[in-house]
């Protein structure tokens, strides 16, 4: 075999080693590892053998000093512009455990979940949050890649925000915080959703943004940190985050019709539970008033449109209107045609008008866009 061959055999024999033994040996790890991708990266030449340096990666990430160089060399992975495609899940996937070992040292030792003087732990999980969303960067160069277009999206730029919403859950408070304001970043980014078009908006919503709000509903995940400022302001914030992510992708949305009031309902249904997961939190009151923006950004663009007579909208938008009247009235009566009040008028209404000033009377009909 080749000195190649050699190497990635003796590396494999490493990381079937027990875990107390490669935590033994973790800074000597390091010390090869950062030697092989520092200045021998190019020996590194497929999946396979991407797969066995990280998984020699994680197994040094639980040791304190070691742990610390891990996160150096994979933050100067992250800043080189000749990283491959199949070097991104397991770079995503050695940032998760790092960041997923503060949450469980939270749980494991009950450590407060907010501390002014953070444990090194956590310190490391917050940058490796921090390194996940420094990802991005790298997204727009592998999609312009033979490599990248023939893997595709769900390879090098969902791995970075499935990692995002997982970590949006995590035990350690300041972990969580820091994980969803990225994620929110990311999903409404330039570069994550990089020449996409509805099909991946739709894949986002329902890999990522979903379930997260799933998560934070359940009532395991909530009592990780059921405390104030806890728990309950991530599901604020999510709350925001999933009304403002569906607004964002709107007008792209807008373009499928049927695939736009799919997703709308899926909104929706999860809106209602978040508003009645706990009816004294803050979030009772607060989602009625995202729902409200939500409904007028959709009136004005013309995707959510009240009746008329004779009717005027284009088919999709009179069947979307009444799955959101039925829906939204199931929890929040009235609260749809209170902000977009009904058009309709009688012939009897019509005709005096008419009758009066037939010029003044087509200039009141109604003139609201049609959705596309």
């Amino acid at each position: 075999p080749s000195l190649h061959d050699q190497l990635f055999v003796a590396l494999d024999t490493l990381g079937g080693l027990p875990n107390e033994v490669q935590n033994a040996v973790s800074e000597q790890l390091i010390a090869g590892l950062s030697l092989l991708l520092g200045q021998h990266r190019s020996a590194i030449r497929s999946s396979t053998e991407w797969k066995i340096t990280y998984g020699l990666l994680r197994a040094t990430i639980a040791h304190p000093a070691a742990s610390k160089q891990t996160l150096e060399l994979l933050a100067t992975l992250i800043n080189d512009e000749s990283l491959p495609v199949d070097a991104v899940e397991g770079l995503v996937m050695v940032l998760n455990d790092i960041a997923a070992l503060a949450g469980a040292a939270v749980e494991k030792k009950r450590t407060p979940h907010h501390n002014p003087t953070r444990s090194p732990l956590i310190e490391r999980g917050c940058t490796a949050v921090d390194l996940l969303f420094k990802c991005c960067k790298f997204v727009p160069r592998i999609a312009a890649t033979p490599s990248g277009q023939a893997q595709g999206w769900n390879k090098y730029a969902l791995p970075i925000l499935i990692s995002l919403s997982h970590q949006s859950v995590n035990p350690c408070r300041d972990v969580r915080h820091t994980a969803i304001v990225f994620f929110q970043r990311t999903l409404m980014g330039p570069q994550i959703m990089h020449g996409g078009g509805t099909e991946q908006i739709v894949v986002a919503f329902h890999q990522t943004v979903f379930p997260l709000i799933q998560d934070l509903l359940d009532p395991g995940v909530y009592a990780h940190d059921p405390l104030p400022g806890g728990m309950s302001e991530t599901r604020l914030r999510a709350s925001g985050l999933l009304c403002r992510g569906f607004l964002y992708y709107l007008d792209p949305l807008s373009s499928e019709p049927e695939t736009l009031t799919t997703l709308w309902l899926d909104v929706l249904e999860l809106v209602e539970q978040l508003m009645m997961a706990d009816t004294r939190s803050q979030l009772y009151e607060a989602v009625p008033e995202s729902l409200k923006n939500v409904l007028l950004v959709m009136q004005a663009s013309g995707a959510l449109l009240s009746p008329t007579n004779p009717e005027d909208r284009p088919e999709e938008v009179q069947r979307r209107w009444q799955l959101t009247l039925e829906k939204m009235d199931s929890f929040l009566p009235g609260f749809l045609t209170d902000v977009i009040p009904l058009r309709v008028q009688s012939e009897a209404e019509m005709a005096p008008a008419a009758e009066v000033n037939p010029a003044e009377g087509g200039a009141n009909a109604s003139t609201a866009p049609k959705a596309s």
